[in-house]
């Protein structure tokens, strides 16, 4: 993989559902400017049916289908794929580990996966890591989060694990990850005053997340527009890029919460819309769908009407997310899902991130709206 272009997009996934139908769903004039960086998630490793019954599935059944999976959404394209919210066992040095296994059934299709590694993690991972670096050659992302930058031995922490993976910064894609930010990150040029050999490294990121960790805050049955932090504080600095050290690319964790936070038992939720515009998220706040006198799933219809009459709304020809926002507002027979209104909202977030790196960058073929 060669160094991004300052409009290049590293949205973090997780490997649900929703994210898988989003990302495949990108336009070639938009996905060749996005480098996904997935995280495997445990919901991977089991099944559920009509009846909301969960059982477990054995390691190559969730191989073949998180690689079948991967590869109908992004093909041979590189990516970065990252399993450090999965539980520790699935890791272990043997030659059979889940890591070792999903690599090579991803080599048999063709995939390029660039393993993601930190400076906390375990030898069992990094050592996994490895074997999937060396039969990808594609290198490895080395993300840092918030506390690894405080570390007073980064240098030598960051030194010990080049030097286990025996990679050099010019194959190793940096990120710096702040995930939940709320009103400031730390200025690029200290951080890049703390990273050793800043311009060696082959990729530099700085990914964080400002979505809410849910709507139970938002009174229902109205319209809000919360502010993507995320977004407005790199493209603060990015303003002044002629005095960073080094530019950063962007990455963001879409219209997700930047914590995982896995769901056990049946959850409840209100049907809304998350929709992505300049600085700030439209978010349709409806009832539970659940509820027995309440309107349950047609609330999606209707709100999808309000939102095609919001100047913010993009068009149905943006993106397959805006298509299929309008198509559900011109009927009333069906009402779609969570999973399909979080598809049509994380599609047309990519869409739209990407398109805004372009014209910022100077680089945009595609109107943003």
């Amino acid at each position: 993989m060669d160094r991004f272009n300052l409009a290049h997009y590293v949205p973090v996934l997780r490997w649900k559902q929703a994210e898988q139908i989003a990302l495949a769903q990108l336009y070639q004039q938009d996905s060749i400017c996005i480098t996904p960086l997935i995280e495997l998630v445990p919901e991977n490793f089991i099944r559920k049916d009509a009846k909301g019954h969960i059982s477990k599935l054995s390691t190559a059944e969730v191989i073949s289908r998180v690689g079948a999976h991967l590869y109908q959404s992004w093909g041979e394209r590189p990516l970065f794929i990252d399993l450090w919210l999965l539980s520790p066992d699935l890791l272990d040095a043997r030659s059979n580990n889940f890591f070792t296994m999903l690599g090579q059934y991803a080599t048999t299709l063709g995939m390029s996966l660039i393993p993601v590694v930190g400076i906390n993690r375990d030898c069992d991972y990094l050592s996994v890591a490895h074997t999937v670096i060396d039969a990808h050659n594609q290198g490895a992302c080395l993300r840092l989060t918030g506390d690894d930058i405080k570390r007073p031995n980064l240098n030598k922490d960051v030194s010990a694990l080049l030097a286990l993976l025996r990679l050099p910064p010019e194959r190793i894609d940096l990120m710096i990850d702040f995930q939940i930010v709320t009103q400031s990150i730390p200025d690029i040029n200290v951080l890049c005053k703390l990273i050793p050999d800043i311009g060696k490294w082959r990729n530099f990121m700085i990914s964080s997340g400002a979505f809410p960790k849910d709507l139970s805050k938002l009174r229902k049955n109205d319209v809000y527009r919360v502010d993507r932090t995320d977004w407005t504080l790199w493209r603060d600095q990015m303003v002044a890029k002629s005095s960073l050290i080094r530019i950063p690319n962007y990455s963001d964790y879409t219209i997700q919460h930047a914590k995982y936070l896995e769901r056990k038992g049946r959850s409840r939720y209100s049907a809304s819309i998350r929709y992505t515009s300049d600085d700030y998220w439209i978010i349709m706040r409806g009832e539970d769908v659940f509820k027995e006198d309440g309107p349950r799933f047609h609330q999606w219809p209707a709100q999808a009407v309000l939102l095609c009459d919001m100047p913010e709304y993009c068009k149905d020809t943006f993106s397959e997310g805006d298509k299929y926002i309008k198509e559900m507002s011109l009927q009333r027979k069906q009402t779609g899902t969570m999973a399909t209104w979080l598809t049509a909202g994380i599609n047309h977030h990519m869409t739209y991130t990407a398109r805004q790196l372009a014209t910022l960058c100077g680089s945009s073929t595609v109107a943003v709206s």
